[in-house]
């Protein structure tokens, strides 16, 4: 049940959206998360989701520290989305983890919200917007936030830049900022990309060809976001990759050709003068960044209390037009829980990079022994934007990108699961193979 909801979110996701609820569903999540944990028998996550468990604790320990009421909604919809993240995190452990097919459905369920994603981004970046009221819009009151209101009222385009360019219309698509936007559509490029090798191995090549014109679709999505984040996510994934994670060679040398083929299209267009342009002359909200950061240090470090507990939630602040402790995950993280909440996020990012790590370690041992597995190295290059991209935005206040996340997480944890039973059967095998050798001596 519990992973039928997920998939279901992902493969309808345009349907969750323009019903008002996409940003919703953490309350679902959460409650049929919670009793399909209880009917689990000795669950037993990994270490990283145990640290995400304890910085969700700690979330919980600085709700004393919010000062004004207002906040508290704020505070319980992040908790609500944290504790979503933990479930499907958990989830690995579930008895619907073990069916055979949970995780092909989820990928191709990723693929489908990646298919959604694109197209509609795509006509945003080319002004054509998808605006209207949802039909819980209708019901639920915004009482006066705009963040609800972006919730609930519909609008593909987020507005014109004309700070960037008069006539510069920055899209969101989907998604409830157009940094998450850009995210979502950089790290499932991946999926793409996957699915591109899976179809034309199949020999389902039209569709193959298809996914490659939608990932060229992403790179223009993905400029017109003026996501910078996003940019040297992209850069740093094409990068570390080869480095931060051991494969065979044909995997370090895909992201080298990808990155010599993007940066090719992105002279033959003419792209590469508003990147500069973005990166160097219109950078816009520079000094407001720069001030957040500073004062998110100065007020955690103003007391003992605040420094090892946090604020709780973001505040409004004179100096700033934006919320104090936004604009970065990890400053965000250290601004609303303190020191013991940062520490048990970065345990996490550290055990989860482990795993991951790990994970392509031994898929690329499978393969010396004659194995043909390549489905987690895309995965695990997906998984390089987000974290990069955490130093500059927060991933968290929207939820789609939040459970994507936490999706990869989960598919880190079965792969991991389905390679090594893979590589016992081998050693079975060839232990087996030893013992008949013997026999015949």
């Amino acid at each position: 049940m519990f992973h039928k909801l997920l998939i279901a979110y992902f493969a309808a996701f345009m349907l969750f959206w323009a019903l008002g609820i996409d940003q919703l569903y953490f309350a679902l999540i959460c409650l049929v998360g919670f009793f399909t944990y209880l009917s689990t028998d000795e669950p037993k996550p990994g270490r990283e989701v145990w640290f995400f468990a304890l910085f969700v604790l700690a979330t919980f320990l600085s709700v004393f520290q919010i000062a004004t009421p207002d906040r508290y909604i704020t505070y319980i919809r992040n908790e609500g989305v944290y504790m979503a993240m933990l479930f499907v995190f958990v989830s690995a452990t579930f008895a619907s983890a073990r069916d055979a097919d949970t995780a092909d459905k989820l990928y191709f369920a990723l693929l489908l919200f990646s298919v959604q994603c694109s197209v509609v981004a795509f006509l945003a970046s080319n002004g054509s917007a998808l605006a209207f009221k949802s039909l819980a819009g209708y019901v639920i009151p915004d009482m006066g936030s705009k963040y609800i209101s972006g919730m609930l009222n519909k609008n593909t385009i987020q507005a014109e830049a004309s700070w960037f360019s008069k006539g510069f219309f920055r899209p969101r698509g989907l998604m409830m900022y157009p940094n998450t936007m850009a995210g979502i559509l950089a790290s499932t490029m991946a999926i793409k990309a996957y699915f591109v090798y899976k179809f034309w191995r199949d020999q389902f090549k039209v569709f193959a060809a298809l996914c490659l014109v939608l990932i060229c679709m992403d790179i223009f999505s993905i400029y017109s976001s003026l996501s910078r984040s996003t940019w040297i996510g992209m850069v740093i994934a094409l990068v570390a990759f080869p480095f931060a994670f051991k494969t065979n060679a044909a995997a370090k040398l895909i992201p080298v050709l990808v990155g010599v083929v993007v940066i090719g299209l992105v002279f033959l267009t003419g792209l590469n003068e508003g990147i500069e342009s973005r990166l160097v002359d219109k950078t816009h909200s520079n000094e407001g960044r720069g001030l957040n950061y500073q004062l998110i240090w100065q007020e955690t470090t103003s007391s003992a209390n605040k420094l090892l507990f946090g604020h709780g939630t973001q505040i409004d602040h004179w100096m700033l037009n934006i919320p104090l402790g936004s604009h970065s995950t990890y400053l965000g993280v250290f601004f609303k829980f303190g020191v013991i909440g940062s520490i048990f996020f970065l345990l996490f990012l550290f055990f989860l990079y482990r795993r991951a790590s790990q994970l392509t370690s031994s898929v690329n041992e499978l393969n010396a022994n004659g194995g043909n597995y390549v489905r987690p190295y895309f995965l695990c290059f997906a998984l390089i934007t987000p974290i990069v991209q955490m130093m500059f935005i927060e991933v968290d206040v929207d939820l789609s990108y939040a459970l994507y996340f936490a999706a990869v997480v989960f598919l880190i944890a079965q792969e991991t699961s389905i390679v090594n039973e893979r590589l016992g059967r081998l050693s079975d095998a060839q232990a087996i193979g030893r013992g008949s050798e013997i026999s015949v001596t």
